[in-house]
């Protein structure tokens, strides 16, 4: 679904939030190389080497998305092309990139033969890599912002994924229900918070994605991932640790039968009892 921007849109003017947003990255990137030299210099390395892969990676995939237009592929064989190379030579190498640990957990508990509506807890950038790297067949319902980043916008709008704008609920759902139409047998992936957590803790769910549970029958997998935030925060790329410690689980299959209010905050209750017994678990070991 491709989310075009309005005359209006294009010729924006600047806010003075606009000028200190601009400038507060900078700043912030050079305070964090006067408080730790060696780590900033290290995760700088990291992030070039991440980024060179992601331009070799998905500029490639992009060429073959765009070679193989005249042979008509659907959009579940450009879905499933972007999400095979995505697992095999972006997620899983930028998660041995930055030396994570994993421990993943119920991966099996969920019949991965049949579609359903996977639901993650958001609290890091690095989210996304485990969630590609362990679900066999997906695709994401990305906010429309990601269309503006270099190559990634281009693979996700030429792969079939799901762009809405979050503040047009219309037009979201309508891009929700387009896509399954066209391709109903894939796994669609939220993250039910609508944004990456500030402070660690677990946000208010939105209904979305319990809404196209519902009305398409689809079963919901409940997904807690833990370590990332605590591994690299909202808005510091350099402050990313060594060695970090992620934790992937898959919670069993919840049938989308009830109210949307009911099996949102029942799968937010589950997602919390997730993060929490590991936090327990993390407690106690320490």
């Amino acid at each position: 679904m491709e989310v075009t921007e309005t005359k209006d849109e294009r010729l924006k003017v600047w806010t003075m939030g606009d000028v200190l947003a601009s400038v507060k990255y900078p700043l912030w990137t050079a305070w964090r190389f006067v408080v730790n030299f060696p780590l900033a210099v290290r995760n700088t390395r990291i992030i070039l080497a991440i980024f060179a892969r992601t331009v070799l990676v998905g500029s490639r995939a992009v060429r073959v998305l765009r070679a193989k237009k005249h042979q008509s592929w659907s959009p579940r064989t450009r879905g499933r092309y972007v999400w095979t190379v995505a697992k095999h030579f972006w997620a899983r190498w930028v998660l041995a990139r930055v030396e994570a640990r994993m421990e993943v957990v119920g991966v099996d508990r969920v019949d991965w033969s049949k579609p359903h509506v996977v639901v993650s807890n958001h609290q890091s950038t690095l989210d996304i890599f485990p969630l590609i790297a362990y679900i066999p067949d997906g695709r994401f319902v990305a906010k429309k912002e990601l269309l503006a980043f270099p190559v990634i916008g281009r693979a996700c709008r030429e792969g079939a994924q799901i762009i809405i704008d979050r503040q047009n609920h219309e037009q979201a759902m309508r891009a929700i229900r387009d896509g399954m139409r066209a391709w109903p047998s894939c796994n669609l992936i939220f993250f039910a918070e609508g944004t990456r957590t500030r402070d660690g803790r677990l946000k208010p769910f939105k209904k979305g994605a319990f809404a196209i549970a519902r009305e398409m029958k689809l079963p919901i997998v409940p997904v807690a991932i833990t370590g990332t935030y605590a591994a690299l925060p909202k808005g510091s790329l350099l402050r990313l640790r060594r060695c970090p410690r992620f934790r992937v689980e898959f919670g069993d299959e919840i049938p989308s039968s009830g109210e949307v209010a009911d099996l949102t905050e029942r799968t937010r209750e589950i997602i919390l009892a997730m993060i929490e017994r590991r936090d327990e678990r993390a407690a106690a070991a320490a």
